[in-house]
């Protein structure tokens, strides 16, 4: 049980740790040989789709799964939509302010959320925001990589399932990596993204709203 002594301590800490991280590094223009000024050489189609709190990376399905391990509870489609967050909080349709708490507070597993479909994004996801991004071939491999090692495998090699996901044809699997503020799941998106070479900068992207945002400024360049 955390006391509030020790709360506020780590709460001032991660503060502290963000300051100091926004001060240090500047807004991240496009990385050279992945992410080419001329549009036409950014051929690859990929989504950014906020769902509340979470944020999801839409990918043609043929381009990632090569790259992950094998599974038989890959979910199929012609997109894969992947999410990343905290272990119990992630997976909780109604996770309370608890785990919430827990999740931002205490260092914590995470779990991978893929969703597979047919249907054009923004048709499969008409109620969230969508931003389209064009990625180079060397970036949309780069991104495969991203993805991929954040995947957790057994013994086997086999990604390891953990249940059916939240909605539609989808699933949770472990992933790699520890959740913990200011580490977000929207944080571990725009990591991904910036992986690919977009302008993105993660360190700013606590919030979904501003990684939406970044996103969308990346979009709008020629």
């Amino acid at each position: 049980m955390l006391t509030f002594r020790h709360t506020q301590s780590t709460v001032w800490l991660r503060l502290t740790t963000t300051i100091l991280l926004l001060t240090l590094t500047a807004c991240l223009g496009p990385a050279a040989g992945l992410y080419p000024a001329d549009p036409a050489l950014r051929p690859v189609p990929v989504y950014l789709t906020a769902h509340g709190w979470h944020v999801g990376i839409v990918v043609e399905a043929e381009r990632v799964l090569p790259q992950l391990p094998d599974s038989s509870h890959y979910p199929n489609g012609r997109w894969l939509e992947f999410g990343w967050g905290d272990a119990d909080y992630y997976p909780n349709p109604d996770p309370g302010a608890g785990l919430l708490l827990k999740a931002a507070l205490l260092p914590t597993s995470t779990v991978m959320h893929i969703v597979g479909f047919d249907q054009p994004v923004q048709q499969r996801f008409p109620y969230s925001e969508t931003v389209p991004l064009q990625l180079s071939s060397e970036g949309m491999q780069a991104l495969a990589e991203f993805l991929a090692t954040h995947m957790q495998a057994d013994d086997d090699g086999q990604a390891i399932y953990e249940q059916p996901g939240l909605y539609g044809e989808s699933a949770f699997f472990a992933a790699r990596g520890i959740y913990l503020l200011p580490h977000t799941s929207n944080m571990w998106s725009a990591r991904a993204l910036r992986s690919a070479g977009l302008p993105i900068t993660p360190i700013y992207a606590v919030t979904q709203s501003n990684l939406m945002w970044q996103a969308e400024a990346a979009s709008a360049e020629p």
